[in-house]
């Protein structure tokens, strides 16, 4: 797992040997970041491997339970939650915010399984290419 979260760390990810789509998607939104916000926006990429409890620990939530009610992923009543959802070039980009700064996105490598269920969300509720 990948955490870019200052802009240190984001400087820093801009100059790493990674996958090319994962280098251009990333190299495209931290540029796109106005300067006020890279310090409010955290960049965690999920590759194969990678657990649930390893985003928990990096991000403080789970992309599989809804944060209010606390419903898991295919339970009954379970709800989107996160602000946007897209599949882009063999990466699913999930943006959820929190107040009106604060951002955390989860790139997650499509089809790696890392958790299975998470590739599945990606699958149902992520919108095509933009």
């Amino acid at each position: 797992m990948l955490h870019f979260y200052d802009r240190a760390t984001m400087a820093a990810a801009l100059t790493m040997d990674l996958e090319p789509r994962l280098k251009a998607l990333l190299t495209a939104r931290i540029e796109a970041l106005p300067p006020e916000l890279i310090d409010w926006t955290e960049y965690v990429v999920v590759e194969e491997g990678d657990t649930e409890a390893d985003i928990v620990a990096a991000v403080g939530f789970s992309p599989l339970v809804e944060p209010i009610e606390g419903v898991r992923y295919g339970q009954p009543g379970f709800e989107p939650f996160w602000d946007l959802l897209i599949q882009r070039d063999g990466w699913s980009e999930m943006v959820v915010t929190f107040g009106s700064t604060f951002a955390c996105v989860l790139l997650i490598e499509r089809g790696c399984h890392a958790p299975r269920q998470l590739d599945e969300l990606c699958s149902r509720y992520g919108s095509s290419n933009r």
